[in-house]
C-alpha cells in the first residue's frame, strides 16, 4: 500500500495521462477549425473526434434518439460512445470517470490543492447547507432528463441532431471561449475562486454529468467495504474522503457521492480494514490495479468504437466550410 508523498501516485498518473490527451485534442481541434476557416488553407488538418467528449447535451439527445429510433448518431458518434463509456465505467467501478479521467475533476482537485497551499486548508460549508447545495446538480440533471426524455419524442431528438446548431456545436463551444464575454469571465472566475476555497465545488454541487454517473454508480457491485473487526475507528478514511462521506460509519459505501478515488483506502493505517471489492472478491483492488483497469477499459471501449465505425463522423469538409463562418447565427435549437 502506498503511503506518504506517493499515496495518490497512480491516480495522479491516470489523471495526468487523460489531461495531456485532452490538451492534445484541444490543440488539434483548434488547428482543424483554423485550417477549415482559413481562406488560403491548402491542407485541411484532421478533426479529432475526441473533442465530442465536451458535448454532453448532444450525447444525451443522441442517446434518446438511439433508444427511440434505433439509429446511432452519425453527427457526433464519438460523443455518444464516450458518454456510454463513462456510464459503463460508473456501473462497473463507481464514479471513477469523475476522479480518474474527467479533466474538470482533475482541474477541480488542482484548484483545491492550491487553496490548501494558500490558506492552509479548504473550507467546508455547514452540513445543512451542504445537503441543499448537493441537490442542485440533481435538479439540473432532472431538468435535462425531463426536457430530453419526456418533452422530446424520437423524431424531435433525431431532427435536433441534424441541425446546423448541433453539427458545429463543438465549434460554437470553441468560439465561446475565444470570444468570451465579461459575464462569462465573471462566472468562470467565480467558479475558480469557489473551487480554490471549497474542495470539488463544481463536481460536488453543480455538475449534472457527475449526478447522473453517481446515481448509476449505486448499482455498481464494486464498493468501499469496511471490515468492522479490523477497523480501529481512527476516522482517517472519512477525513480523506473528498466528498465528506462518513466511511467509518458504513459497512458498504453505496452513496452516489462516492467517486471511487480510493483515498480512504490509501489513508487507512490497517491493512485490509477497507477494500474496494465486489461482494465476492477475487483479488484486492489497489490504486495501481484500478488505474490500469481504467486505462485498459477506456482503450478497449474507444478501440471497439473505431473498429465498429462509431467514432468518426460523416460530415464533409465542405459542410464545415459552409457552416463555420455562420456559426454565431445558430443560437438556438
Amino acid at each position: 500500500m502506498l503511503k506518504g508523498k506517493n499515496v495518490y501516485l497512480w491516480r495522479r498518473i491516470c489523471q495526468l495521462i487523460f489531461a495531456i490527451l485532452c490538451i492534445m485534442i484541444g490543440v488539434q481541434f483548434i488547428r482543424f477549425v483554423n485550417s477549415v476557416s482559413g481562406a488560403d488553407a491548402q491542407q485541411i488538418t484532421s478533426r479529432p473526434a475526441g473533442v465530442e467528449a465536451f458535448l454532453p447535451i448532444s450525447a444525451l439527445v443522441a442517446l434518446k434518439s438511439w433508444i427511440a429510433n434505433g439509429v446511432f448518431d452519425q453527427i457526433h458518434p464519438a460523443g455518444l460512445m464516450i458518454f456510454l463509456a463513462a456510464i459503463s465505467l460508473s456501473i462497473l467501478w463507481k464514479r471513477v470517470f469523475c476522479s480518474w479521467i474527467c479533466p474538470f475533476g482533475t482541474l477541480s482537485e488542482g484548484l483545491a490543492l492550491l487553496g490548501q497551499k494558500v490558506f492552509g486548508r479548504n473550507f467546508t460549508v455547514p452540513r445543512w447547507l451542504d445537503y441543499f447545495l448537493r441537490s442542485l446538480k440533481y435538479f439540473i440533471l432532472a431538468f435535462f432528463i425531463f426536457f430530453i426524455f419526456v418533452l422530446m419524442d424520437g423524431a424531435a431528438a433525431y431532427a435536433f441532431l441534424q441541425t446546423p446548431y448541433n453539427i458545429i456545436a463543438d465549434v460554437k463551444m470553441l468560439n465561446f471561449f475565444k470570444n468570451i464575454s465579461g459575464i462569462g469571465i465573471s462566472v468562470i472566475a467565480g467558479l475558480i475562486i469557489l473551487s480554490i476555497l471549497i474542495k470539488n465545488f463544481w463536481c460536488r454541487y453543480l455538475c449534472p454529468y457527475g449526478a447522473l454517473l453517481g446515481l448509476l454508480s449505486m448499482v455498481s457491485p464494486w464498493k468501499i467495504r469496511r471490515n468492522p473487526d479490523l477497523c480501529i475507528s481512527c476516522k482517517k478514511c472519512s477525513i480523506a474522503c473528498p466528498n465528506r462521506i462518513e466511511v467509518d460509519k458504513s459497512l458498504n459505501v453505496s452513496s452516489p457521492e462516492c467517486s471511487g478515488c480510493l483515498n480512504c483506502i490509501e489513508q487507512c493505517p490497517v491493512r485490509n480494514a477497507l477494500k474496494f471489492d465486489p461482494p465476492r472478491p477475487f483479488f484486492f483492488w489497489s490504486q495501481r490495479r484500478l488505474a490500469l483497469g481504467v486505462i485498459i477499459f477506456w482503450i478497449a471501449f474507444i478501440g471497439a468504437a473505431k473498429l465498429s465505425g462509431h467514432w468518426e463522423n460523416g460530415i464533409s469538409t465542405e459542410v464545415y466550410k459552409k457552416l463555420i463562418p455562420f456559426a454565431e447565427q445558430f443560437n438556438h435549437f
